[in-house]
């Protein structure tokens, strides 16, 4: 049974395909999809529509209707249209010519589309066309590129023109508003003449770009946004430099002693080095080994570009003055002042000499730091002097602390007969110091 009713299924349905009835397995063919209208974003009042089909397209019809009457103003036929991109059955077409309406304005395109399979399908509101002129600006340029602190202003001048939706014709754009931007921001407004052209000076507080603007104006409604190229420009500023008066030379001090510090701050002039008033800056005092500067203060230069300070450093170093301003035509200037060596005093706070027996010489003695700081060690030279005027080392000890002072001792065989003393070398930090001169006594 299964075999006879399949046998006569298969000839039921080969009799069905033979008459030219479609199964329901036969594929049905596709009306056009519109997918969008618009303007060519570079050329307006040329019209692209957008179609996809399962066959080539074969007609277009758009029709262009304002959208304020509803009112059909123009029909684009088929043969107006050429294929921009892609292919026949899914691709972009385009009108060879601008289109010529009765006026500037948005319009809304209706599409009609026919393929190859005689399908054919309607978009009402496929997409619209902007009709507008588009603002095009040439020849925009500026007198200079590079300004100073003294003369900040720069002239722009430019050509703006208007390209017709209808003919592309470049055309002046006359009494129209120009706004110059100065660093993406709006700076000044002018307006053109009567052939297009325009000139206004800004103000450049920066390194910046320069640009000329047309953007939207209640009174010019179908002239759309336009722009020139970014003209940078670039800002030399003024040279500063830094004199010293004190300390101008080396010079030592105790430490605890005051330093006094003054300066002048100068700028550069087309007739020389002038005095520079109204400058901030800071002062710090910079050892002159590895270690933290000391804040010594802030500072804004009076009348004569003067500064004055004075500072009690607590090690060996120099001051170091800089000068920095908010404004960008300004450069920054510094300067180290001639080296401040801090020394730190020593003293010997006692020193004897005694014969020992065996006509020797037993020394001691003493030292202090009154600062509170010391060396890492702490050389005593002892000297002879048979006169009490020309010294001869006998021999070098180092003195530690006793809990009392920083203590040292030697013995010395076979001393002559004169007069003995304890002598301690300045370093880089202390001073030197020199004990009594002594002649050994009895025990």
């Amino acid at each position: 049974m299964f075999r006879a009713r399949a046998a006569v299924a298969a000839a039921g349905a080969a009799a069905f395909l033979a008459a030219g009835i479609p199964t329901a397995y036969a594929a049905e063919s596709q009306a056009p999809t519109v997918l969008w209208a618009s303007s060519v974003s570079d050329d307006l009042g040329t019209l692209q529509v957008a179609i996809s089909s399962d066959s080539a397209v074969t007609a277009i019809r758009a029709h262009i209707v304002s959208p304020v009457t509803g009112q059909e103003v123009a029909v684009v036929e088929t043969d107006a249209f050429a294929l921009h991109s892609g292919t026949a059955d899914d691709g972009v077409w385009r009108t060879g010519q601008p289109l010529s309406l009765p006026a500037l304005g948005n319009y809304t395109v209706r599409v009609e589309a026919t393929d190859a399979d005689g399908d054919r399908t309607t978009a009402d509101s496929a997409g619209s066309l902007a009709y507008y002129v588009q603002a095009v600006f040439e020849d925009v340029r500026t007198d200079r590129a590079e300004v100073d602190i003294d003369d900040r202003q720069v002239r722009v001048d430019g050509v703006l023109k208007g390209r017709r939706p209808d003919t592309r014709a470049l055309e002046p754009l006359v009494d129209h508003p120009v706004v110059l931007d100065v660093d993406h921001m709006p700076d000044r407004t002018t307006r053109t003449d009567e052939q297009g052209r325009f000139s206004a000076s800004v103000t450049v507080n920066l390194a910046t770009q320069i640009q000329a603007v047309f953007r939207y104006a209640e009174e010019f409604p179908y002239v759309l946004y336009g722009s020139s190229s970014e003209l940078p420009v670039g800002i030399r500023q003024v040279a500063t430099r830094w004199t010293v008066q004190s300390p101008a030379e080396p010079r030592t001090i105790d430490f605890g002693q005051e330093v006094s510090l003054t300066a002048t701050l100068e700028r550069e002039t087309p007739q020389g080095w002038a005095p520079f008033a109204g400058q901030s800056g800071g002062v710090l005092f910079e050892p002159a080994a590895p270690g933290q500067s000391a804040v010594v203060g802030g500072f804004t230069t009076d009348e004569a570009g003067r500064i004055a300070f004075t500072h009690a450093p607590w090690e060996t170093g120099s001051f170091l003055l800089t000068s920095r301003s908010d404004d960008p035509f300004v450069a920054p200037a510094s300067v180290n002042s001639a080296p401040v060596t801090v020394l730190r005093s020593a003293a010997f706070s006692r020193f004897t000499a005694v014969r020992t027996q065996d006509r020797g010489v037993l020394v001691e003695g003493g030292m202090e730091f009154t600062d509170g700081w010391t060396p890492g060690t702490i050389p005593v030279r002892v000297q002879h002097s048979r006169d009490g005027r020309t010294w001869k080392d006998v021999t070098t000890v180092e003195a530690y602390w006793s809990g009392q002072d920083y203590a040292f001792s030697a013995e010395i065989a076979s001393a002559a007969p004169g007069f003995l003393r304890a002598r301690f070398d300045a370093t880089s930090s202390f001073r030197a110091a020199t004990s009594a001169a002594v002649k050994p006594g009895r025990p």
